[in-house]
């Protein structure tokens, strides 16, 4: 088939004029178009639109939506775009992005937007037109004005400042150098009439452009170019918020070197109220000769007319206050100060001895005045200690003497009520340091801890005991004439003229606290001189009581323990009870009871001294006294503290019992409460204390002619060398003791020895009571029975039980 290209055409065209006999559907075109694309012969790019009537391609319609920015003048909504491409906007926005990213930066998408670069050249033309008019335009103004973003069209703008906008943007805003020649004009104008400092925002404020702040932030650099270029005269402060003019200046600093030189000092808070900030850098600078303080400046002539005041006291041997002669603007740190710089008070301070001594901050006191007070109060404080002594005697020594010396050196730091319980409370401990340490592992100082002299203050007394004890111990004189404010009373008396001077308590009250140590000392000294005789004596008292005491316990728990070889025998060992508290037990309480008397009588002083009531009291504390009677317990005990006293009590009445054991308890309860604490034996002592007293009695038994005494000792000795024990025997138990002995080493010959001993010295002993009914035939017959038998109970106590006896191993 050989046709020619006309031919075509015109078959073609004929064929699309025929109208075809068969029609599709909508529906059919639409599975038309789904099966092609199924079978790959139409692409994804396909587009649907949303009337249902066409498809559109993804070029079509981003050649349709760079078609919609032209048509609306470079800028349009991307939700403008679906209403006129009958697309959804998610096929928009992606067109919309395709079309940014292919248009090379002429068009861009922001605040879901599209612009074009024309759009914005624009938009910098019309701002142009506004600046030239305005002189300045803020960026925030242009973006509420364009319903932009600040930071998007201050870009914009940015960009386009020189080219087409001709003017400077600047922290948000856009001026022309017009409108900044005409604000440096104005400023030129405003700080070149000014006579007094400027604030700069207001200055701002006045002019207009307080509100525009990078403007006002201009204002600074503009008035440093002013400044610089000679307009105007003067110095921005505050960091550029003030214009001080160098008029205003001059006229601050002449005013500040006018009343330095007039008045010689000057405040550095006045020099602030003249408009200078820097006062110390500038008074420093302008009078180098000046003496910079805390809170003034002063001229070396104030430091002369000072010196001068202080020479002429000194010379005198008085004393000066250079209150007067300093500046009344001058604290007491500043006037201390001013005194460091006198070289006649430095000078004097520093000699050997101390010429002079500055005192309650202002005044300078010549050592010579000093010493001359001194020397008078030295004389009332040794009289006011033999007061203190007389008033004691006076009140029946009931208090220690320590407590006057302690109140009256504590009395100046605090409460003197406070002092004196404190001094009373531990008076006894120190006791003028002459009791020295006492038995060991400190048993001894306990003892001497639980006395009388300290324990009433600290549990009865309280503040109110305190005083009291002071009061009558003589304390109270010492105090009023040694406390501060009677010293410092005393001072004016002698000194009327110091009165109201100085500060810091003023200057009496100094010169007290600085005489006051040496006062105390000299009132001590006098004091301990007094007292230190009876104080000697009370602790040789104590001693020797606490030594008793220590003996006689040690005793009690030896014989206590002896005791107990008579548990099996039901009417000895109750016996033997009653008889140990009648004699050991009664001798540990009266050693207790001297113990706590030896500080707690009142009237010892006048004991020992020879004094009205000696002859009564001696007996309560010497040891060596013998026994005290029911009459003196109840005297001692009367005086015991009340924490002290019921403990001593119970264990007194357990004397007229017949329980060892309850009066143990009961005593070393009393021994607690008393402060001390007595010490247990262990065995090495026992057998050391049981041996001593086995040669005693060997040695007494020796000596013994008297059949009677001879049975008291032999009995115990034998008893000790069988079982290693002492025991204190009454007469009723000596058959219970022989009983003891039986089993042992003894032969039975000595034990029936023992036996016809005892009965025979029982039986002399009714004859010569007369309860025997014998005559004088029997009681010679008797004796010579006993004389008989005399030898051989001597060789018994020498040589019997040697090889067995307990106490040896």
């Amino acid at each position: 088939m050989d046709l020619s290209l006309d031919d075509l055409l015109n078959d073609l065209q004929e064929a699309q004029e025929k109208k075809s006999k068969t029609k599709l559907s909508e529906r059919n075109v639409v599975e038309l178009v789904n099966k092609l694309k199924n079978l790959g012969l139409l692409g994804d790019d396909l587009l649907y639109t949303t009337n249902g009537k066409e498809y559109v391609t993804t070029e079509r319609v981003q050649a349709e939506v760079r078609a919609a920015v032209r048509a609306a003048g470079g800028r349009v909504p991307l939700v403008d775009l679906p209403g006129q491409l009958g697309l959804d906007l998610s096929h928009c926005e992606r067109a919309a992005d395709v079309v940014v990213s292919a248009s090379s930066g002429t068009i861009t998408i922001a605040q879901g937007e599209l612009f074009s670069a024309a759009y914005f050249d624009s938009l910098a033309a019309e701002v142009d037109d506004g600046l030239q008019e305005a002189g300045v335009v803020a960026v925030g103004d242009l973006a509420r004005r364009y319903g932009l973003t600040a930071e998007m069209i201050g870009g914009v703008l940015a960009e386009r400042v020189g080219p087409i906008i001709r003017g400077q943007l600047e922290a948000g805003v856009i001026y022309t150098q017009a409108y900044l020649t005409r604000i440096k004009a104005q400023l030129r104008g405003a700080l070149r009439g000014a006579v007094s400092p400027v604030s700069m925002p207001a200055l701002s404020k006045e002019l207009g452009i307080a509100g525009l702040a990078s403007l006002s932030a201009l204002v600074p650099s503009l008035v440093d170019e002013l400044a610089a270029e000679g307009s105007i005269a003067g110095k921005l402060t505050s960091g550029g918020a003030t214009w001080v003019p160098v008029s205003y200046v001059r006229s601050q600093q002449d005013a500040v070197r006018a009343f330095f030189q007039q008045n010689g000092y000057i405040g550095y808070d006045t020099v602030t109220r003249y408009g200078i900030p820097s006062a110390r850098p500038f008074l420093a600078e302008h009078f180098p000769d000046g003496i910079a303080l805390d809170s003034a400046y002063l001229s070396p002539a104030v430091v002369d007319q000072v010196e001068a005041a202080v020479e002429e006291a000194l010379a005198a041997g008085g004393w000066c206050d250079i209150t007067p002669h300093a500046p009344s603007i001058l604290s007491a740190g500043d006037t201390a100060a001013l005194l460091s710089r006198c070289q006649a008070v430095t000078g004097a301070v520093a000699a050997t001895g101390g010429a002079a001594h500055v005192l309650a901050g202002t005044c300078v006191v010549a050592a010579a005045m000093l010493q001359a007070i001194q020397d008078k109060l030295l004389e009332e404080a040794r009289q006011a200690a033999d007061e203190a002594h007389k008033r004691q005697k006076k009140a029946g020594g009931g208090g220690d003497p320590a407590v006057s010396v302690k109140v009256v050196a504590a009395e100046g730091g605090g409460s003197s009520k406070k002092a004196a319980a404190s001094a009373a409370a531990d008076s006894d401990e120190e006791d003028w340091d002459m009791g020295g340490k006492k038995g060991k592992k400190g048993a001894r100082g306990k003892k001497a801890k639980g006395g009388g002299g300290g324990k009433p203050a600290k549990s009865s007394g309280g503040k109110a005991a305190g005083a009291q004890d002071a009061e009558g111990s003589g304390a109270g004189a010492g105090v009023s004439v040694l406390s501060l404010a009677s010293l410092a009373r005393r001072v004016v008396q002698l000194h009327p003229d110091t009165d109201g001077a100085g500060t810091e308590g003023g200057l009496p009250v100094a010169i007290a606290r600085e005489l006051r140590p040496a006062l105390v000392a000299e009132y001590e000294r006098v004091l301990h001189a007094i007292f230190t005789a009876g104080a000697e004596r009370r602790r040789r008292l104590r001693d020797a009581a606490s030594s008793a005491l220590d003996s006689a316990y040690e005793r009690l728990l030896l014989y206590s323990h002896g005791a107990e070889l008579f548990a099996d025998d039901e009417a000895a060992l109750p016996m033997l009870h009653r008889h140990l508290l009648r004699s050991v037990a009664a001798e540990c309480v009266d050693a207790l009871l001297r113990c706590l008397a030896v500080d707690s009588t009142a009237g010892i002083e006048e004991a020992e001294e020879g004094g009205q009531g000696g002859g009564q009291l001696s007996p309560l504390v010497d040891a060596a006294a013998g026994p005290l009677s029911a009459a003196q317990r109840a005297a001692i005990m009367k005086q015991l503290p009340p924490d002290v006293r019921p403990a001593i009590s119970a264990a007194a009445d357990k004397l007229s019992g017949s329980s060892l054991e309850l009066f143990q308890t009961e005593f070393l309860a009393a021994v607690e409460a008393a402060g001390m604490r007595m010490r247990k034996l262990d065995k090495r002592s026992e057998r050391a204390l049981v041996f001593a007293q086995r040669k005693l009695w060997e040695v007494q038994a020796a000596a013994a002619t008297d059949a009677s005494t001879l049975l008291m000792l032999v009995l115990p000795l034998l008893i000790a060398r069988q079982h290693g024990r002492v025991v204190s025997l009454p007469g009723r138990a000596l058959s219970a003791a022989i009983d003891v002995l039986q089993g042992g080493q003894l032969p039975q010959e000595a034990l029936q020895l023992l036996s016809d001993f005892h009965a025979a010295v029982v039986e002399q002993l009714k004859l010569q009571s007369g309860s025997g009914g014998g005559d004088e035939g029997a009681s010679g017959e008797v004796e010579a029975k006993l004389a008989a038998m005399l030898p051989r109970v001597h060789d018994l106590a020498a040589t019997g039980g040697e090889g067995g006896g307990g106490a040896e191993a």
